[in-house]
């Protein structure tokens, strides 16, 4: 599956975007790429734990997971996953 990284995100992965193993949910996304990229990127997308996200926006296909169920929304391999930092910037 496809991840974009946006703004300063990139800096932290290292990487405008990567082809990433398929996850079936957005969750399990986020935890295997703050497993593979480190605690900086932890930090952004679950400062207060792993039950909600925190200084991030995800979109998975263009729609924002909080209208496909938020961290259980289910991925398919062929996804496009974009997260974007809370305040991006122009």
């Amino acid at each position: 599956m496809r991840v974009r990284f946006f703004a300063y995100l990139r800096n932290i992965t290292g990487c405008a975007e990567t082809d990433f193993p398929y996850q079936e949910t957005v969750g399990a996304l986020t935890r295997s790429l703050c497993d593979h990229y480190g605690d900086k990127l932890r930090q952004k997308i679950y400062p207060k734990g792993e039950d909600t996200f925190g200084e991030i926006i995800v979109l998975v296909n263009g729609r924002h997971v909080n209208h496909l169920g938020g961290l259980a929304a289910p991925l398919n391999p062929d996804d496009r996953v974009d997260i974007f930092p809370l305040i991006a910037g122009g």
